[in-house]
């Protein structure tokens, strides 16, 4: 997926093997890469890349 820029909702929920329910409260979270063109959700594939390794280093920065 390298070379994907942006990926409609089903795509994206296809490829990342996601439920729908899932993507559809992350798209409503603050900073997710999504964005509706026409009716229709569509997900930037390198800042989404970005935003969860973001998003994993935020939650697990105590982790050990």
């Amino acid at each position: 997926m390298a070379n994907v820029k942006q990926m409609s909702l089903p795509q994206f929920i296809e490829s990342y093997n996601m439920p729908r329910r899932s993507v559809d409260q992350l798209i409503h979270t603050h900073g997710f890469p999504a964005y509706k063109l026409g009716g229709r959700w569509y997900i930037d594939i390198p800042a989404f890349e970005k935003w969860r390794e973001q998003e994993h280093r935020r939650q697990y920065k105590y982790a050990r």
